[in-house]
């Protein structure tokens, strides 16, 4: 009892306490919920208390901050104005890529939840992909990576002032990523005034190094991000190419921009992101980059026709078989089996010989023969080649100085593509040609049905039993017979591992060939 008189005490007098500070302290200058009730408006300028509050009028915090005085600015300023002028200069020579894959799924449909049977129904659609890629003649040449336009159907490149183009792939170096492309114009139009830029000497680059990476991650033009050098001579794989290691920001869809130093030069090709974890798609740290001068020796190769000049070390491989490991007395196929040494080359003079097996190269495990040439590629006049091999069950060792040559079975061209093509449309024993209107029109055949018509089969030929004269083919696999030139593209794609259909049409029966590799 007493405890409760002691609260209801102690309250009164809180209540009172308040009551005379209300009617008698600070009246005129405090800002109570009356006034809030009343709509009174507040200000910032309005004192919070004087004479007897708790916080005095001259200790209130100043609300505008005077600037701060800082020394020397003048070469920040410099170098800020510096990278905006190199950006401005960059960012119009490098383009957006967007391209088209068809693909068709095939999937089986069933009538009803409890049907026990159901049929296949083919479904087509495009697959979209984006990536980047730098101008780097007036003529309208553009580099990129080849894993960008591998097996793409459509190309189509946006420029710095939006516009857009179709591009046409025009060759690439598969082993080292790099792609060429060249814009084309409209029919009885030009080209816009393009801005290239130049490739730089990426075997002057140094660690430390300024550099800025341009791209379009994830669809976001033009973006541009500083970094420096990391480190030289970054393998992704344990395969033969080497790179830069950057640590300017690279994400999907940069792949194929330029990593350009302080002077505007292309010193590399931004190529791929290395994230340490699995199942990561995003940069953490560490971007790789192709050296411009591998760059460059795949752009004048494709379009001017130079040679590529590779390591050579005159060795002809093939991959190690499971009954050749056994015999060898390996558990393993990894590997590569030499065939044949040439005369006078680096390996003969190492003492190589056929039949031995080369297990390592520089350190790193052989895969395949595939991956051994790779590595033999890649190395550059001069440099020695650290071979581990087995020869009749014995392990050997050999450090063999590498030559150079010119290798002409790496590039993919697209006029060896249309020429291939014509090989096997010959093998067939077939020759094509464009639909002229008035055929269509013959034919009853709309103007957006893909077709070229056969004019001509040869006697004899391997074909002769399922082609005629007349014939209309639309389709091989998957892909448009728009012309007789993209039909002749599509000959010298056909992939060498499965059967191809041709779908050609007859008096509008739709017949079907298989081409078997």
């Amino acid at each position: 009892m007493k405890f409760l008189l002691h609260l209801i005490a102690t309250g009164a007098a809180l209540l009172l306490a308040a009551g005379a500070y209300w009617l008698l302290i600070d009246k005129e200058n405090r800002y109570d919920v009356f006034d809030l009730l009343a709509r009174k408006p507040f200000t910032a300028t309005t004192p919070l208390g004087s004479g007897s509050s708790l916080v005095a009028q001259a200790e209130m915090p100043q609300l505008r901050a005077e600037p701060l005085e800082i020394a020397q600015t003048g070469l920040l300023e410099q170098v800020n104005d510096a990278l905006s002028n190199l950006t401005d200069a960059v960012v119009p020579s490098v383009v957006s890529i967007d391209t088209t894959t068809n693909v068709q799924r095939t999937r089986v449909v069933r009538p009803s939840p409890f049907s026990l049977f159901g049929y296949r129904q083919s479904e087509n659609y495009e697959a979209p992909g984006l990536g980047s890629g730098v101008i780097v003649s007036n003529d309208g040449y553009i580099v990129t990576n080849h894993h960008v336009v591998a097996g793409v159907d459509k190309i189509r490149v946006t420029l710095h002032d939006e516009s857009e183009w179709e591009a046409e792939w025009i060759g690439s170096d598969p082993n080292v990523d790099v792609a060429v492309l060249k814009l084309v114009a409209p029919e009885g139009g030009s080209l816009p005034t393009l801005q290239p830029l130049p490739f730089g000497d990426s075997d002057q680059v140094r660690v430390g190094e300024m550099v800025l990476a341009v791209g379009n991650p994830f669809g976001l033009n033009e973006t541009v991000t500083r970094g420096i050098i990391s480190a030289k001579q970054r393998e992704l794989n344990d395969g033969a190419n080497e790179y830069f290691q950057v640590d300017a920001v690279i994400n999907p869809g940069n792949s194929g921009g330029p990593l350009v130093n302080v002077r505007g030069e292309i010193i590399g090709i931004n190529v791929a992101i290395f994230t340490g974890q699995q199942d990561v798609r995003v940069w953490q740290g560490i971007g790789l980059a192709i050296p411009a001068r591998e760059v460059r020796e795949v752009f004048e190769a494709v379009v001017l026709g130079r040679p590529l000049i590779r390591g050579y070390l005159g060795v002809e491989l093939t991959n190690l078989t499971t009954r050749y490991a056994l015999a060898t007395g390996l558990n393993s196929t990894a590997g590569a089996v030499i065939t044949q040494v040439a005369a006078g080359s680096p390996a003969d003079d190492a003492a190589l010989k056929p039949g031995d097996v080369i297990l390592q190269f520089d350190g790193k495990e052989v895969k395949s023969a595939e991956d051994a040439l790779a590595r033999i590629r890649g190395k550059k006049r001069g440099e020695v080649a650290e071979l581990t091999l087995v020869r009749q069950g014995e392990v050997l060792k050999a450090a063999i100085e590498v030559a150079a040559k010119s290798d002409t079975n790496t590039l993919k061209l697209r006029a060896d593509v249309a020429k291939n093509g014509q090989a096997i449309a010959e093998a067939i024993g077939i020759r094509v040609g464009d639909l002229a209107v008035e055929e269509r029109s013959s034919y009853g055949l709309p103007g957006d049905v893909p077709a070229v018509i056969v004019t001509e089969v040869i006697p004899g030929a391997l074909g002769e039993a399922q082609f005629s004269p007349g014939d209309l083919i639309h389709r091989v696999n998957q892909d448009d017979a728009t012309d007789a030139a993209v039909f002749y593209d599509l000959l010298g794609s056909l992939p060498q591992d499965q059967t191809s259909v041709i779908l050609f049409s007859r008096q509008g029966r739709v017949l079907r060939a298989l081409l078997r590799p």
